[in-house]
């Protein structure tokens, strides 16, 4: 395990980008004054100096609030797509064959972190001046995506006015992180996806990056390359690298740790320690408990008992240190359970203060439990580490603990409230053509009410599914698998840009084997380029760009349907099968659930 590069070398690489960027753009700025380019210098220096003190420390699970470099703790993940693993140590083997990427994993698979990395490897290397936009902000601004990022350049004083922004834009001297679509509220999504689809056409010569859950429908974005990222390896020894790396100088402790992998070696490994936040959890939670659990939500049970554990366990030997709001352990978690089940379905992931208190304020009435607000706020980021607070907006460590608390008070909730909850689920993806629910959300659902689960809501969702499709005969079932999936085709006059629209019933067919829409996608979508747009609508001119629509609810063009048929109804086979078995699988499952229970009631 090689030692980590200091801050301090790290630090020292910025003057050596600004000199790079500044002798590449000499000829676009040529003719600006002395001051202004010294403006610009000064202000590039103070603006990536200020960003690398910023995202060079981290704060994780296993350090609670205490922020630490992050690479005395980082492991690189790897990404992956259909042909080849991709290398993360170095920024530029992501752009190897595109400027444009979009990032896709899981709950706790290290996306941010990497973000952070590749930001700074950015600077390290010189490769380009680096701009990091969590898009969660944009849920509550008016402005374009566009208008939003050149305002955060010219707040941060990179560049003093619009016409110099414009022409180093131009010139592709930019990486655009854009961290956290699925985090954007369903209402501006599709506005988002527009605006990036014309900013990145705009200055193609520039580099992005997205990052997202799986399943968010970004990943239909054609002008961007969708990489997975990769989970860790057993047999490649990125397991033992990622809990050497995290427990450097703890030496005996890994090694344990290790050992105990290795030893309970089994198909739980598969599933769980591949994951780096479940592999945290682990590690967290190893010196009290080191067996490997068979069901996610025990890992993130034994966390929560490990956080509690670790601050009473600061205190002195036999006295347990109460915290500011008085509150016990078991009044903590019930308040904690009411905030996210209440936030999470209000699509909130990050707070400032006037929402916390103003739930805090319905959960006092409706549980009867008593604290002051910023007694209990003080020790929800401090006394047992739960949440991180940024720039007045407080979160959890990891957003998959909100759904895990979420997820926790539905199952706690009498049959009568479930009906309502799974009912109001299954109508987000009726409102919203665009919504996918959390799948971490939901797998924790499965898990610790799996009786319920398929029977209010997984159920109900594949019989609305399998209703929407046409099994009459093999024409009918390729355009009703084509029509409830998408509407229309957006595409340029030169085939550089297009954007899928929708149809109403998207999210629902998504949400179950989303693979099958993303193959069908880019079937249409290369078919769609091939189209006489001569035969085509103009709905739009951008720029001297004409767009044309390619309506998929009308009779679709003769040489189109002939180029896609037989593609198209082969996967619309595929999924109508596995459809069918789910559904039989389901129902099977629930009647042998609720048999045992008769069964289980009758023996006493």
């Amino acid at each position: 395990m090689s030692d980590p590069v200091t801050p301090l070398v790290l630090k020292a690489t910025i003057p050596a980008l600004i000199k790079k960027i500044l002798d590449e753009i000499r000829p676009a700025v040529e003719n600006i004054n002395d001051q202004t380019r010294q403006f610009f210098e000064i202000g590039l220096k103070n603006y990536l100096n200020k960003k690398f003190d910023q995202y060079s420390k981290i704060k994780t699970l296993l350090r609670g609030n205490t922020p630490v470099y992050i690479y005395n703790i980082y492991y690189p993940v790897k990404l992956k797509n259909d042909h080849e693993v991709i290398e993360t140590n170095i920024v530029a083997n992501i752009f190897k064959k595109t400027n444009a990427v979009t990032i896709v994993g899981d709950a706790g698979s290290g996306k941010s972190t990497l973000i952070k990395h590749l930001f700074l490897n950015s600077i390290k290397t010189g490769y380009a001046i680096p701009v990091l936009v969590e898009l969660r902000y944009l849920n509550n601004n008016e402005n374009s995506l566009q208008e939003y990022i050149k305002t955060k350049v010219l707040e941060d004083c990179i560049a003093e006015n619009p016409k110099i922004l414009e022409r180093i834009f131009e010139k592709g001297k930019f990486i655009f992180f854009l961290d956290g679509y699925d985090e954007l509220n369903v209402e501006v999504k599709s506005d988002i996806v527009q605006n990036l689809s014309e900013f990145s056409n705009k200055y193609p010569k520039n580099k992005f990056i997205l990052t997202t859950r799986p399943y968010s429908g970004i990943e239909q974005l054609q002008q961007f390359h969708n990489y997975y990222v990769k989970e860790l390896s057993m047999e490649d020894g990125e397991i033992s690298g990622f809990v050497d790396a995290q427990l450097r100088d703890e030496v005996e402790l890994r090694n344990k740790i290790n050992e105990s992998i290795i030893t309970n070696g089994s198909g739980h490994i598969n599933s769980f320690l591949t994951n780096p936040l479940l592999l945290s959890l682990y590690i967290l939670t190893f010196k009290s408990n080191a067996d490997i659990p068979a069901k996610k939500h025990i890992f993130y049970r034994r966390v929560i008992q490990a956080l509690f554990s670790e601050h009473d366990s600061q205190t002195k030997v036999g006295y347990i240190r109460q915290k500011q709001s008085g509150l016990v352990q078991e009044e903590f978690e019930t308040v904690l359970q009411l905030f996210c089940y209440l936030s999470y379905f209000e699509s909130k992931f990050n707070w400032d203060t006037d929402f916390i208190f103003e739930k805090f304020k319905i959960i006092k009435n409706k549980s009867e439990i008593n604290f002051e607000n910023k007694k209990f706020l003080k020790d929800l980021s401090s006394a047992v580490s739960l949440w991180i607070e940024d720039n007045g907006l407080y979160s959890f460590a990891h957003r998959s603990l909100q759904e895990y608390f979420a997820s926790l008070f539905v199952k706690q909730m009498t049959l009568q409230g479930k009906e309502k909850v799974y009912e109001k689920i299954l109508k987000r993806l009726e409102k919203n053509k665009a919504f996918i629910e959390s799948g971490n959300f939901l797998s924790l659902l499965e898990e610790m009410d799996e009786l319920n689960f398929n029977k209010l809501y997984h159920l109900p969702l594949l019989s609305k599914i399998n209703s929407l499709l046409d099994y009459s005969n093999d024409n009918s079932l390729y355009l009703s698998f084509i029509r409830s999936s998408f509407s229309k085709i957006i595409i340029s006059d030169n085939n550089h840009s297009s954007q899928t629209k929708f149809s109403d019933n998207f999210s629902k067919l998504s949400s179950f084997e989303e693979r099958f829409l993303i193959d069908l996608h880019s079937i249409l979508y290369k078919a769609a380029k091939n189209v006489d747009k001569d035969t085509l609508p103009v709905v739009d001119t951008i720029e001297g760009v004409k767009y044309f629509e390619l309506s998929l609810t009308e009779e679709l063009p003769q040489n189109f349907t002939q180029e896609i048929y037989d593609d198209v109804l082969n996967i619309a086979n595929l999924y109508k099968n596995t459809l069918l078995e789910e559904i039989k699988k389901t129902k099977a499952f629930i009647d042998k659930a609720e048999k045992d229970d008769m069964d289980f009631a009758d023996l006493i």
